[in-house]
């Protein structure tokens, strides 16, 4: 009866991409997708594939073959997919069927130069949002805000928000100016908290553009 062949398989990720390494007894033989590791594209990041090797010596992977199937993703992620998957072949072949002191110490190398090795990276592009150019950024406008208000609490205002400098403290009740703001719920917060009214922000006409305060007091 043949003996059982010694080998073990391990993956590899990256974002969407995967790799898939299946390592057994061998001569030091790498090839990802049928082609040795030596000739992988794209060649600026060919370095990055060489890390758990170039890491743990050449001696190590002297006594493995490794066959590498990686899928999905683009350039970059593919090739951290299979430096990961190899990294973690080699961990589990020497758990496996050497010994652990040896395979220890692989893993404390590995852990020491870039934890990715051997554990994968759960970060993900954010996606983007409406409201604004990207996922966090928004949009900055200023809104036209009509509002009633005395011009005695104006000056306290003046000093805490310098963002109001438009209204005029000694001008009438009724004044229009711009707030520069994100959302119309930060304009109606600030316009309530800081010039100290009640009300609401509406649309005015469409022959009037901006945003009119309403104040129910008035």
């Amino acid at each position: 009866m043949a003996a059982p062949i010694e080998s073990v398989q391990c993956f590899g990720r990256k974002k969407t991409a995967v790799a898939v390494t299946y390592c057994k007894r061998g001569r030091g033989l790498i090839k990802i997708n049928g082609c040795p590791i030596e000739l992988i594209e794209p060649e600026i990041l060919r370095h990055k594939a060489y890390e758990p090797i170039l890491l743990l010596g050449r001696h190590r992977f002297a006594g493995v073959d490794m066959r590498i199937r990686v899928k999905g993703g683009g350039h970059t992620s593919q090739i951290y997919a299979i430096r990961q998957s190899i990294a973690k072949a080699l961990v589990a072949f020497y758990q496996k069927y050497v010994d652990e002191q040896s395979k220890k110490e692989i893993k404390d190398i590995l852990v020491r130069y870039d934890r990715t090795l051997l554990v994968a990276d759960p970060r993900r592009c954010e996606p983007k949002k409406f409201g604004g150019r990207g996922a966090r950024a928004r949009s900055e406008s200023a809104v036209l805000v009509k509002c009633k208000f005395e011009p005695s609490a104006v000056v306290e205002v003046l000093e805490t928000c310098p963002i109001l400098e438009d209204i005029n403290p000694y001008g009438p009740c009724y004044q229009t100016f711009l707030l520069p703001c994100y959302d119309l719920l930060s304009c109606k917060v600030m316009v309530c908290q800081v010039v100290g009214l009640t009300g609401d922000i509406v649309p005015q006409s469409k022959d009037e553009p901006g945003w009119h305060f309403l104040d129910p007091a008035k």
